[in-house]
């Protein structure tokens, strides 16, 4: 009886694991392909650990006062060049959700066009090996993330590949 309640115990988180990577996988078939460009972000954080730190190069349109403590959702537009800021819920073929995309929205002077100062950090995760590599592109440039975009919002970052040069 012992063996089998620890047969059980063990069992119990691969099941979860399982599980998780199963619900995962699920809410991102059917998520559309976007190439989105990035430029570096250098957070001055030697704790970053394996994490590239990136900012997305978009124009922004729309109301982005909407966005503070993250109120908004954004809508992806022209291939992943601009981004229209839109009210929390409202409807938009490409719609992101930015917290559970997990994107960090910030206002600075410096960003977004027409006025619209927002600026939208995000990160991903890649190899100690190819970190040092990747890092060294990202602040030469230009580059792009390829994410995927689910249907309820979330934007997938996989993997960060050269840009065009213009």
């Amino acid at each position: 009886m012992k063996g089998a309640w620890l047969a059980a115990a063990l069992a119990l988180p691969l099941v979860g694991l399982a599980a998780g990577v199963a619900l995962q996988e699920t809410g991102a078939k059917g998520a559309s392909e976007w190439r989105i460009p990035v430029a570096g972000y250098d957070p001055r954080d030697p704790l970053r650990g394996r994490y590239i730190t990136f900012r997305y190069v978009w124009t922004v349109s729309g109301p982005a006062h909407l966005c503070r403590n993250a109120g908004c959702d954004l809508c992806l537009e022209e291939g992943g060049t601009h981004v229209r800021a839109v009210a929390k819920g409202d409807s938009c073929p490409a719609r992101v959700d930015p917290v559970t995309s997990r994107i960090a929205l910030t206002y600075a002077p410096e960003f977004g066009t027409d006025g619209q100062p927002l600026a939208a950090m995000s990160r991903i995760f890649v190899s100690e090996a190819s970190a040092p590599r990747l890092e060294k592109q990202l602040q030469a440039g230009p580059m792009v993330m390829r994410a995927r975009l689910t249907r309820d919002g979330r934007l997938i970052n996989d993997a960060l590949e050269p840009g065009r040069r213009e």
